[in-house]
């Protein structure tokens, strides 16, 4: 078996292993390589921004705003956000629904590699 999937040798053996301490423990690996990864992200914009010389290397640097045509101004996308409060909700809901059922037939998965012949 795979370091991955654990060090379980058979999960039939003992009807009294929980799955819920491997599962704990994955979820705290995608946790720390999440981290990681976003950590060596920064690391590497840093890197590119300094690489580009001045102005863009120097601390603080703020490009200057430049305006386009017929593109609508903060103030008027603000008020029409405020007013429509409702659909930025909706879409952030739609969205972790789509993440939640993603999450949990992955986790059928995984339990079905636990307890073949179950209902995953």
């Amino acid at each position: 078996m795979s370091r991955r999937e654990g060090s379980l040798e058979d999960p039939q053996a003992d009807s009294s292993i929980s799955p819920l301490p491997h599962l704990e423990s994955k979820i705290q690996q995608t946790h720390s390589l999440a981290r990681l990864l976003t950590k060596y992200a920064e690391q590497l914009l840093q890197e590119y921004v300094q690489h580009q010389g001045d102005p863009f290397g120097l601390p603080g640097f703020s490009p200057p705003r430049l305006p386009v045509a017929d593109l609508p101004a903060a103030a008027a996308v603000a008020a029409a956000t405020a007013t429509a409060g409702v659909f930025p909700a909706k879409v952030l809901g739609l969205r972790v629904c789509g993440l939640y059922r993603e999450w949990v037939s992955r986790t059928e998965a995984d339990l079905g590699q636990l307890a073949p012949g179950g209902p995953a």
